[in-house]
């Protein structure tokens, strides 16, 4: 039996219908993953941002319990102590703020290294300066879901120690 021609040119192919509708799936597709993404970059850069933070005020905690040095006046005092000593911090892989943070820094491992004190009168302290009694610090660092900055505790922060006001400042050191 012999084909017949009908006199319709009929090509296979997609049509525009179906072509639009394969890319809309996949910019949909492509829009979720990146939503996910930055999900899991503000969780990660949490998660190290904290673990940095931890591993300072541990150290300043160190500090404070190798005896008579009491709690640190700045960072250098950590990363400039012997190799050797339970609370020496490398340089490596922490950056120190010299301001207060406002905004996301450039690097997780960025914190700011607070000094906090009082200095033996019933008037605050009301520059880094003034503090002339160390008893304690805070580490804040920048808190990624939501955008603000956290800190962690080594000491005695805030309130009064006997009747002499704690405050705390920068270290830009």
């Amino acid at each position: 039996m012999a084909n017949k021609h009908t006199g319709t040119n009929r090509q296979s192919g997609f049509t525009i219908v179906e072509l639009l509708i394969v890319i809309v799936v996949i910019g949909i597709l492509a829009a979720i993953t990146i939503v996910a993404y930055s999900g899991i970059t503000n969780r990660a850069n949490a998660a190290n941002a904290i673990a940095t933070a931890e591993n300072v005020s541990k150290k300043a905690e160190a500090y404070n319990a190798d005896g008579t040095l009491g709690y640190p006046a700045s960072y250098s005092a950590l990363t400039g102590a012997a190799t050797t000593a339970s609370y020496f911090i490398s340089g490596s892989g922490i950056t120190l703020a010299t301001t207060a943070m406002v905004a996301a820094p450039a690097s997780p491992s960025t914190v700011n290294f607070w000094k906090c004190g009082t200095n033996g009168t019933t008037t605050a302290p009301t520059t880094l300066a003034g503090i002339t009694i160390v008893t304690g610090n805070n580490i804040g660092y920048w808190n990624y879901p939501t955008s603000a900055v956290l800190f962690d505790q080594a000491g005695i922060v805030s309130g009064f120690i006997g009747t002499f006001p704690i405050a705390c400042f920068v270290s830009t050191t």
